[in-house]
């Protein structure tokens, strides 16, 4: 499997915060959110120290030249420079090699549309030749400095519009939410949940798509809102009536089944009256309503994991090309389940039958023994029972490649 993104953070070792960010960076894209791809999807890289005696510069990036032996470059390189004091000083001395070095990483990057450059600025505003010298390149929000949780979020949702697909230029986040109220609930507690999750979506590079706003007038409000919510990543704000409402549970399947990223925050006030098991399966934050700093930090958790989810699907979407070539058949981005499933099996199963085996792989972690039984058994009823193989990368590597 070929490298799909590689991560660069740079920083002067004068700049001594930048250790910090990049050991964020490390951490959170060496973590769980990515962990689950195929082998080698993601890999953080800093440069620094100098590489040679004669000289500040730090070892050089692969993209600006051809890799040796063959090697295959990464699809996705994204250059996290972060710009402090020292490093606007290196680049104005004469003597540095870092000025030179910055040059040749912003002109190679102009040259590669798979590589992005994102500047993280220790000191908010950073002039002189150092502005000059990465021109129109748009720096990360500036709490990125001093918040890993913003820093990882923005750089991960950056990343994923670089790749374009299918978020385009700007990632949508879709809001669905029902817009009635249980007897236990004030009356306007949905609305303000609501209210919170739009002020602290108006603070980030997101974009927020609410149906009863932006529903165009004179539309097909159906078809609008089935186009958005199969293109768009899902926040299900489930509060008690949620579950059970016919228009959410038609947008989260719809989601569900079209492989978008969906976080539910969980507001439940008191009680569901049902739960609904086209809504399981995906991540959860619940909503902590204690204060106004917890009530956004619980909305802010969300939005976090929207964003991881949708650049791993993104990085998937790419690795997908690749185990395709391989012989497997379908990809899901999550473990298969019923929701998805049976449309899968309705359109597949004569296939199944005539070729005698069919390979599925999903990200990591593998199904639980009982719901992996569950799964037997919808193929049982097919009868499909035996032909059809469902992995993760690490099961199968863990069997050494073996089919069937």
């Amino acid at each position: 499997m070929p490298p799909i993104l590689e991560i660069y953070v740079l920083w002067h070792p004068g700049d001594t915060q930048g250790q910090g960010i990049a050991d964020s960076l490390l951490e959170h894209f060496r973590g769980t959110p990515y962990s689950g791809l195929a082998g080698g999807a993601v890999e953080v890289y800093t440069r620094s120290a100098a590489w040679g005696p004669d000289s500040d510069r730090p070892r050089a990036l692969p993209f600006g030249e051809p890799l040796p032996y063959g090697l295959c470059p990464s699809r996705i390189t994204a250059v996290v420079p972060i710009l402090g004091v020292r490093l606007a000083r290196a680049a104005a001395d004469q003597a540095s090699g870092w000025r030179g070095y910055l040059e040749e990483v912003v002109a190679a990057a102009a040259e590669a549309s798979h590589v992005g450059i994102f500047p993280v600025c220790l000191s908010g505003s950073i002039d002189g030749p150092l502005r000059s010298l990465l021109g129109s390149v748009q720096a990360l929000t500036s709490e990125s400095a001093d918040n890993p949780a913003v820093l990882c979020r923005d750089l991960s949702q950056q990343i994923a519009q670089l790749v374009n697909d299918p978020f385009g230029d700007r990632l949508n986040v879709f809001i669905s939410h029902t817009k009635r109220h249980s007897p236990d609930e004030a009356p306007d507690r949905v609305d303000d949940i609501v209210g919170r999750v739009r002020e602290t979506l108006g603070s980030t590079h997101l974009r927020a798509y609410f149906d009863e706003a932006d529903v165009q007038p004179g539309s097909n409000w159906d078809d609008e809102l089935r186009a958005n919510a199969a293109s768009s990543a899902l926040l299900a704000i489930r509060t008690d009536l949620y579950a059970g409402r016919e228009w959410c549970q038609r947008e989260f399947l719809i989601a569900k089944q079209a492989g978008m990223p969906i976080v539910t925050l969980n507001a439940v006030n008191r009680a569901e009256e049902r739960g609904s098991f086209v809504m399981d399966h995906v991540p959860s934050v619940g909503y902590r309503d204690h204060d106004d700093a917890t009530r956004r930090q619980s909305i802010e958790d969300a939005l976090n994991l929207l964003v991881d989810g949708a650049l791993r699907r993104a990085i998937w979407g790419i690795q997908e090309v690749y185990l395709r070539s391989i012989g497997f058949d379908w990809l899901p981005l999550h473990a298969p389940e019923p929701a998805t499933l049976i449309p899968w099996l309705v359109d597949n199963r004569e296939r199944a039958v005539s070729d005698g085996r069919v390979l599925v792989m999903h990200p990591d972690p593998p199904l639980g023994p009982e719901e992996a039984n569950l799964v037997d058994q919808l193929f049982d009823i097919a009868g499909v029972s035996g032909t059809i193989d469902v992995v993760t990368p690490r099961t199968f590597a863990s069997r050494g490649g073996r089919e069937i």
